[in-house]
Parts: structure tokens; sequence; C-alpha cells
């Protein structure tokens, strides 16, 4: 596939800092390349440390030595503080790449608008990181609306309605997420008149059928139809829409419904997508070239869009002062 798209043919050796991968690294000559095993194959990449810690690694003292410079080009670990992410930046001359630069490139559009015409379209499972996004998003005025389905959705729609002992808190409950009902609906007390929950629900009986919120007698799989108008009514009236998750259970293109049409009525305006299944979604519903911008990071799409500072950059950053000043 590489030696397809770069025209070059492309050496792979089994192994990631042992002998016979640095004896092929120093073998290199000017334009040759050489693709190493995955470096999660390592035990110690899957360790979250301090990026001081992080440059003692057998990685890192391995291959740093064997280097001019390190590039780092993986927007969607930017927010893991593991070896190959932030120990080598600090013991020799680092900058990001291509990918790198355009993601954090598209993203600064959204933090121009200054939330002028900006709609957060906020679904998925990532109930944790999507509540931190969206309240920074809102409290530093970087989005005018957001809208909420997937789990997301289900966590704000209990939080706003109160519904008990319904198959929509049960989801809830399941997903382990019954303490973020309380921080949604503080959320909702707070920035309630920018936020759009659902009002209805699809599910599955002998085929899709909506139900309202205080109907649900089975677990929702999208959201409703009227749920889907209200929510193009808020991205009518916006300029950039950031799109992180889905709606609903996409595998089904019964319950893809809601995510598709909302992506298709997003793409009239500047599209950014981010993580796998929206990219999935957007395939579906033939939008993916119409996007402004397509992101490549799923978690660290949604901490960069609320304003965390990752790990990746933060390095980076004191990379450049030590090496390039």
């Amino acid at each position: 596939y590489l030696e397809k798209y770069l025209e070059r043919p492309i050496r792979f050796v089994d192994d990631v800092i042992g002998p016979e991968a640095r004896r092929q690294i120093k073998e290199l000559r000017d334009g040759e390349i050489l693709l190493l095993e995955n470096v999660r194959m390592l035990s110690e990449e899957v360790i979250e440390r301090v990026p001081e810690a992080q440059t003692e690694t057998f990685l890192v003292r391995k291959l740093a030595p064997l280097g001019d410079y390190f590039v780092f080009d993986g927007f969607a670990v930017a927010h893991r503080s593991q070896p190959s992410v932030v120990g080598f930046p600090l013991v020799m001359p680092s900058c990001m790449g291509p990918v790198f630069e355009r993601e954090l490139r598209a993203l600064s559009a959204v933090f121009e608008k200054r939330g002028r015409g900006v709609t957060l379209v906020a679904g998925g499972a990532k109930i944790p990181d999507t509540l931190k996004a969206m309240e920074q998003l809102l409290k530093n005025g970087f989005v005018e609306k957001v809208a909420v389905g997937g789990l997301v959705g289900f966590v704000f729609a209990v939080a706003k309605y109160g519904v008990v002992n319904t198959p929509l808190k049960q989801e809830v409950e399941k997903g382990g997420y019954l303490p973020y009902i309380e921080r949604a609906r503080q959320i909702l007390n707070k920035y309630g008149s920018q936020i759009q929950t659902p009002i209805d629900f699809a599910v599955n009986q002998n085929g899709r059928i909506d139900v309202d919120v205080y109907s649900l007698t089975q677990a929702p799989l999208d959201i409703g139809r009227s749920t889907v108008l209200l929510f193009k009514e808020v991205l009518e009236q916006s300029e950039i829409v950031i799109f992180s998750g889905p709606m609903g259970y996409i595998e089904d293109d019964r319950f893809a419904v809601g995510t598709v049409e909302l992506l298709r009525s997003a793409a009239n305006k500047r599209l950014i997508i981010g993580g796998g299944h929206t990219i999935l979604a957007a395939e579906k519903a033939g939008v993916i070239g119409r996007a402004y911008h397509v992101s490549t990071g799923g978690r660290a799409f949604i901490q960069t869009i609320g304003g965390e500072e990752m790990p990746a950059v933060k390095v980076l950053l004191t990379s450049a002062k030590k090496f390039w000043t």
C-alpha cells in the first residue's frame, strides 16, 4: 500500500528495538525507507507517564541515537503520554508532520470564529470526554449551539426530562454513565438555551418506529424524525458544524438515518468531522468529499476542540525551545 503511493520500495523488519531493527536502521542510505513493527507490541508503549520518564524507556534509549530528527504525525494518539508520542522530542530535534499540522490548522477555524455560527453535533458513547468538551466550548464561547444524540443524547434526555425506570435510563446505567446525569443536568441549567436534546427516538418494532421520550418501552437505536427536523433547523442557521459521534446505531442502515440525514444537511456548511464511526457514517451519507475537514482523531479530536492541551503538542513546543532556538 505504502509502496504504491510513494512509488518506491519499502523494507519491513519484524522488530522494533532489537538487534535486527537497529542493524537495518544503521544500514539505511539516503532515500531509503524502513518500516518497523508496530510499537504497541512493546509493553512499555501502553504505559502513560510524564514525558521525562518516557525518555528512559527502551524504545527511546535504543532508537533516538540512530536518528537525526523525530517527526510526529499521529494526531489520533496525541492525547496519550506514551513513549512513542512524548519520549523522543525531549532528547532530539522534533517537529509535527503534515497530517498533524492540517488537523490543528483546520480545528483552529473553530476558535477563530469565537462561537458565531458554530454548532457542535455531539453523539457517540465517549460520555466523559464529550461532556468536558461541550462544557469548555460553551464556557469559552467557541460554539453557539449544541445538538446531542447517541448515548450522549440519552444522558441529556434523562437529565432534562427526568425519565426514570425506562429503557433510556437503563441504557445509560448499562454503560456505567449514571453519575454523568447530574453533570449533564448542571450543564443544561447553565447553558440550556444553547443545547438541543432529542424529543423522540427510533426503536425496532418489526422495523423502525419513532417514539416520544416518555413512551419508550425498549432501547432506542437512533434519534427520531421530529428530532432530526429540530436539529436540521439548528444546522441551517450555522456556518461551521463540528460533527463528533453518531446519533444512533449506524451499523444498521435503518438506524443510521438520523446521522446520515444530519450529515447531509451539515455538508452544506463548513463541516468538520471527527471520529471513526462518524467518518463511516459520512461515507454512507456520501458527503466525505464535501467536508471541510475529516479528522483522524476520536478522543484526540474531542479533547482538542474542548481546548485541552495535548501531551504531544506540549512536548513538541518544549522540544522546539530546546533544539530549534
